[in-house]
């Protein structure tokens, strides 16, 4: 339940693997992801949440290997100042049935609606996420005078929480659910479902430090620098509060500081191989600071201000500098010292079940990134079934020989050009399969080239999400590649960038778009990329159309498996390795001690990804079946049209709208 990550959209990294397929001489699999960063350098105008950062973690060294889990012993939290869970919570603990209540007709929407906005208001609460979640903020109330990236919750006010979460969804069961229609009735069930995984979170203590703030790839140290980039300045005063934001950056980050060292002191330490590459993540922060990427920024943003002074912009840029220099790089020095502090916490790399209430956590971890109603053995079940069916496929092809089939797996080019062709391309594309989408417009910016190497071929950010003029694709030109098309329809038509625009045309709820589990984005986004494939092959039914996306469906799939296994069965990175294996893949110890350790460090890393897909692809292929008449773009349409629920209310409004 920790809130030091600023809530801006979904900024979360994914790593790709990069595991060969054995007998096949192309490397397997994209995945999708969710990496959003700044503002950018050129405008379409009318054209019709996560994005991609990939890392490769094959290509690693002086990586300690795991300790054994079995290593634990006296380390196992037992905390006596700490409340935990006895048991894993059924669905129905948390999310029981619940009477009609009598508030109805427009009352019960003037309640809903006045829910959702102190909801709201409690959720998105500092300067750092509102700055760049709304252009114009003060026309949903926000005035904030308090410029810095917020507070934590901390242990202390879970009470506090749990009991303002209380009273909201008391408010909310006093509404007759039946009086309600159309959106009002998909926000009231979001919100109620969403309220009750908040009263069971806050109901443990515990629940605080299972999870590692400063995880190497997922850590707000790994995105901070391209959050910056995005604010972009109108007047003087934004410049001011930029600088401001800066500063706060040391008493934010020292804060981050004393929660690891809070974990580590109540028995949660990571490993020492977790805080040196923490540690290392710092460095290189640090090692820009007088060649910094955003010093060039900062002057550009400055040009955005009519009027300005010379004056003004001289003491401005003066400003930057020493914040950047005097407070920001000085502050991830230290941060980075203070992670290597901890090493000899007696920390080891294991999986959340050999913890005391740590299933509960995934469990409750797995429900809400994967925006299921599952559980975590149907979940389980599912992607063990989806891997079954996508091997056993990719196996009946591969056995009939080198055919025809192999020249397009080994010599596709699905890609149009460059990012703007291949979105001009799409754009047409997809209007025979997909609904409309308002005309809007985006930006395209180059990555900076600090980052090209580990930043994926492009990204999409959902920046001002009240307005349809500032989507932002970001374009890494070092990393495209023959796929490079179905890389844009990830992020672009009809990926990211159109599901954002399509729900927030579709709905007067802001919390429909604010508040978005990751497993729907990339569940949707998943699906569409295996979906989009089909526009660039002459023949998108054939056998090497379906290699390809069986390939990178085995990658993606047998890492949330290998997930599941390190975190409800205990497995150890020689079982991870063997795993994979098995399916093909070319995988070695060496090569995927440091993926384990991000899996351990990062519970949920997977899940949101390959069960979004499961999930999503499940509804797809269910409607279909159930009603064989409906196109393509029937079906698309009603799923985009029920919104952001969870996917079972997802299905059930499918059926409605379709039936």
């Amino acid at each position: 339940m920790k809130k030091f990550s600023t809530k801006v959209i979904a900024l979360v990294c994914v790593a790709a693997l990069s595991f060969s397929v054995a007998a096949c001489s192309k490397a397997g699999g994209k995945t999708g992801g969710g990496r959003e960063t700044s503002d950018g350098t050129k405008r379409v105008k009318n054209g019709s949440g996560d994005p991609t950062y990939t890392t490769d973690v094959t290509d690693v060294t002086d990586v300690t290997d795991p300790t054994d889990p079995s290593a634990l012993g006296d380390f196992i939290p037992t905390s006596d100042t700490l409340t935990y869970p006895d048991h894993v919570a059924a669905f129905e603990e948390i999310h029981p049935s619940h009477t009609p209540g009598n508030v109805s007709g427009a009352d019960a929407v003037k309640l809903l609606n006045e829910v959702e906005t102190d909801v709201l208001h409690h959720e998105i609460n500092c300067y750092a996420d509102i700055e760049i979640l709304f252009k114009d903020p003060e026309k949903l109330g926000y005035k904030v005078d308090d410029i810095s990236w917020g507070e934590s919750t901390g242990i202390d006010g879970y009470d506090e929480e749990k009991q303002y979460y209380q009273g909201l969804l008391d408010k909310l069961l006093t509404i007759n659910f039946d009086s309600l229609t159309g959106e009002d009735r998909l926000c009231y069930d979001r919100l109620v479902y969403d309220f009750e995984e908040n009263i069971y979170g806050y109901s443990y203590t515990a629940f605080e430090y299972y999870e590692m703030i400063f995880n190497y790839l997922v850590g707000p140290q790994c995105e901070v620098l391209f959050i910056l980039d995005v604010y972009s300045f109108d007047t003087v005063e934004d410049a001011d509060n930029y600088i401001l934001l800066l500063k706060d950056i040391d008493r934010y980050y020292d804060s981050m500081c004393e929660y690891e060292e809070e974990r580590a002191a109540l028995g949660f330490a990571s490993s020492d191989t977790s805080y040196e590459e923490a540690a290392k993540s710092f460095d290189s922060l640090v090692e820009q600071k007088d060649d910094c990427f955003l010093y060039d920024s900062f002057e550009e943003r400055l040009d955005n201000i009519q009027g300005l002074s010379s004056a003004d912009k001289d003491r401005l840029i003066k400003d930057h500098e020493t914040a950047m220099k005097d407070v920001v790089f000085p502050e991830f020095q230290e941060c980075a010292d203070r992670m290597r502090g901890l090493k000899g916490s007696g920390g080891v790399d294991a999986g959340l079940s050999q913890y005391r209430g740590g299933d509960a956590y995934y469990a409750m971890l797995t429900r809400v990134l994967s925006n299921s109603t599952a559980s975590l053995d149907e979940s389980v079940a599912a992607v063990d079934g989806k891997l079954d069916s996508v091997f056993t496929e990719f196996n009946a092809i591969l056995s009939s020989g080198y055919g025809a089939w192999a020249d397009e797996y080994l010599n596709h080019k699905y890609s149009k050009g460059d990012v703007q062709d291949n979105l001009d391309f799409l754009l047409e594309a997809v209007k025979r399969d997909f609904p409309d989408i308002p005309a809007h417009g985006y930006y395209l910016m180059d990555v900076p080239e600090v980052f090209e190497e580990n930043f994926s071929p492009a990204a999409y950010l959902g920046y001002h999400l009240d307005s349809f003029e500032d989507n932002v694709i970001i374009v890494n030109n070092a990393q495209v590649d023959d796929d490079f098309g179905v890389t844009v329809a990830h992020e672009g038509y009809p990926g990211h960038m159109f599901q954002s625009i399509y729900t927030r045309a579709h709905t007067t709820h802001p919390y429909m778009h604010l508040s978005v589990s990751t497993g729907y984005l990339e569940g949707w986004a998943t699906y569409v990329e295996n979906y989009s494939m089909g526009y660039f092959a002459d023949d998108p039914n054939s056998d090497g159309v379906k290699m390809i996306t069986y390939e990178s469906l085995l990658s993606m799939l047998a890492s949330t498996r290998v997930e599941f296994g390190i975190h409800m069965e205990g497995w150890t990175l020689t079982e991870c390795v063997d795993y994979f294996n098995n399916f093909g893949f070319q995988v070695t110890e060496d090569n995927f001690s440091k993926f384990y350790t991000l899996i351990i460090t990062d519970p949920g890393y997977y899940v949101k990804y390959g069960m979004g897909y499961v999930w999503t692809q499940k509804i797809m292929d269910d409607m279909h079946a159930k009603y064989p008449d409906a196109t393509d773009k029937d079906i698309h349409t009603a799923y985009l049209d029920s919104l952001t629920g969870n996917f079972t209310s997802i299905e059930k409004n499918m059926d409605t709208i379709l039936g």
